[in-house]
């Protein structure tokens, strides 16, 4: 058979082979028939085939050969054998030491968010009003709207216990004290009280406390589904409260110089230590805050 001579590296190749199979150089096709040999463009546009060097010997082979001809050593090697990479301890990576922190500080600042918004005191409120100022750069005057407690002229009720001076009359939920408001054993049935105020005022909020006093709290009735309400506005406002003596916030954002509170539905008074709950409904203090 033919003989073929690499131009390269002068090894000698079979006939058919169209790469040296010792440097990888193109050598062609060659046939006894000349009009086979290829064109110069086609020489030039072939390229010499890139090669496997063995990690023993170092010496290059040809991608298609499994073994290196010259000590016979694997040329490619099962990926296990490359290593990979380690896993990275957490004291490497600060984005989960961050994660971590987040993890525990996120639950301790909402839990704390809340039990301030139920908890926080009125008489915080008293001593710390809240001034905010707009200035005008047209006029330089500076225009201060303070939001501080609102008191009622007077107030109505749809029935109390007692007589005004020694029973539960309605100016006892703006008095500041410990006293309440109770109706006459109705158990909060179509209770209303209706506050009137010197003048307009923009009423921003109120805060409606029950009971503080356990014992008392639970052995009467109290407000749950409220209605309120102004003269000026046709607009009312539901709100559910719960069954707990915590302050709560109500919005009402209405100005007028008169507001209403209707009780839709109620709590029922229960036993407490063996005494019998009581018919009355009872609110310690409603107070309202706004501008004006």
């Amino acid at each position: 058979m033919k003989k073929n001579t690499c131009k390269a590296c002068s090894a000698t190749n079979e006939e058919s082979n169209e790469f040296c199979t010792s440097c990888g150089e193109w050598i062609g096709l060659y046939k006894n028939n000349v009009e086979n040999i290829p064109d110069e463009s086609t020489v030039k546009n072939k390229q010499r085939v890139p090669q496997l060097k063995c990690s023993n010997c170092k010496v290059l082979n040809l991608p298609s050969q499994k073994l290196c001809k010259n000590c016979s050593e694997p040329l490619i090697k099962p990926l296990s054998e490359y290593g990979a990479m380690s896993i990275p301890k957490r004291s490497d990576v600060p984005g989960i030491r961050a994660v971590f922190i987040l993890t525990l500080i996120v639950p301790i600042v909402a839990l704390a968010s809340f039990y301030y918004n139920n908890n926080i005191s009125e008489d915080v409120i008293q001593e710390v009003a809240e001034i905010s100022q707009s200035t005008t750069t047209i006029t330089s005057t500076t225009i201060q709207n303070l939001l501080e407690k609102q008191y009622p002229i007077s107030c109505t009720a749809s029935s109390s216990y007692g007589n005004d001076n020694e029973g539960y009359g309605c100016q006892k939920l703006y008095d500041g004290t410990d006293s309440t408001w109770q109706d006459n054993g109705q158990a909060c049935n179509d209770a209303e009280l209706t506050f009137a105020f010197s003048n307009n005022i923009y009423i921003e909020f109120i805060v409606f406390q029950n009971i503080k006093e356990s014992k008392s709290f639970t052995r009467n009735f109290k407000a749950r589904d409220i209605e309120i309400s102004t003269l000026e506005n046709e607009d009312v406002i539901n709100y559910e409260l719960s069954n707990s003596n915590t302050s709560e916030w109500i919005n009402v954002n209405k100005t007028t110089n008169s507001i209403s509170i209707k009780v839709l539905s109620s709590y029922p008074g229960e036993e407490y230590s063996g005494s019998q709950s009581f018919d009355e409904c009872a609110i310690q203090e409603i107070t309202f805050y706004g501008r004006g």
